[in-house]
């Protein structure tokens, strides 16, 4: 069996991203059991005691591999919370931890109900340390697997950068992150100027070669596990920057800019734009407008000869990262 630890290194390493450990325990014993388990597989945990603060601190989590401990007595209400949680997201990870107060009841234990509703793996109290590596083990395989196949179906083949496909319904779910803890998000636009030349003059093999180096530049230069960097279409790339305001963004703009000089594929350059999300009515309409908003900033650095990037009119009027919301209605999920 492999260890926890190295099974979710490697799930990190292919999502790029943190899994998050979140118990919901009321047993102060079990608890404390729980964390102390997990933290000697090489596992940092979150621990909830009531079943609302989980639900909304789940709204706001991806990649979450959940412990959910439920008493067996109360079937139907363990059902509909299990649902509940799915509803949230599908792809939350479910392992639950059964406790059956009365040994009798084990003959009647409807399992499969569980299954059903949303569990992916059921463990019943008490249970062996080794019994639980073993289940957790293989729901950290599935998921494994489960992400190797969506890498296959959100990245790019070529520059093995997300796709246009995963960008568009990533942006969203970080945008409503981002409106809803009122944190700051930035959104890169970025176009290759004279890669038709380039292209048609060196071959597609060699436009091939560039787009590839520039998917590698612009992940080497962004933050690992935080920022999504896409291809978006054709020679045109994107980069969702969470966390981030517009002046901040900068010093990554002057990173990617010294690393494609040093690469040398001249006459190409980069234009890129840059917008910060600004809350507009509802969800749909905020990132409609941030990706206009940058994409128009983008077509104006075209403008400008060399690597150029021009800064969005309505982000420059931003003076602080607070102001993502200034003036407008409290975000409502």
């Amino acid at each position: 069996m492999k260890k926890i630890d190295t099974l979710c290194e490697k799930i990190e390493d292919l999502i790029q991203e943190d899994l998050n450990f979140i118990i919901l325990e009321r047993d102060s014993y079990w608890k404390n059991l729980l964390i102390e388990i997990l933290k000697n597989l090489g596992v940092e945990s979150e621990v909830f005691s009531s079943e609302n603060e989980l639900l909304e601190r789940i709204k706001d989590k991806a990649n979450v591999i959940l412990f959910l401990s439920l008493n067996a007595m109360f079937l139907e209400e363990n059902l509909e919370f299990l649902k509940k949680i799915k509803k949230i997201s599908s792809e939350i990870k479910i392992l639950v931890l059964l406790e059956i107060p009365f040994l009798e009841y084990l003959g009647s234990l409807n399992l499969g109900a569980y299954f059903w509703s949303g569990a992916d793996e059921v463990i019943v109290k008490p249970f062996s340390l080794e019994e639980f590596k073993a289940r957790l083990s293989k729901l950290l395989k599935e998921v494994y697997l489960l992400k190797t196949l969506q890498k296959f179906i959100v990245e790019d083949p070529l520059t093995e950068v997300f796709n246009r496909r995963y960008f568009e319904e990533i942006l969203r779910e970080e945008a409503y992150r981002a409106l809803r803890q009122k944190y700051p998000l930035v959104l890169f636009m970025i176009d290759l100027d004279k890669f038709k030349w380039y292209n048609d003059f060196f071959g597609h093999q060699a436009g091939d070669r560039l787009l590839k180096a520039l998917g590698e530049m612009l992940c080497e230069n962004t933050r690992k596990k935080i920022d999504k960097v896409c291809r978006y279409g054709g020679d045109e790339f994107a980069i969702i920057l969470p966390h981030l305001n517009w002046k901040n963004s900068l010093s990554i703009i002057k990173r990617i800019f010294s690393s494609w000089e040093r690469a040398n594929f001249e006459p190409v350059t980069l234009s890129i734009g840059i917008a910060q999300l600004i809350y507009k009515e509802n969800l749909e309409r905020s990132v409609s407008n941030l990706v206009n908003r940058a994409d128009a900033a983008m077509y104006e650095a075209k403008k400008i000869p060399g690597n150029s990037f021009v800064i969005d009119e309505e982000t420059l009027k931003l003076n602080s990262t607070l102001e993502v919301l200034d003036g407008a209605e409290p975000f409502q999920p």
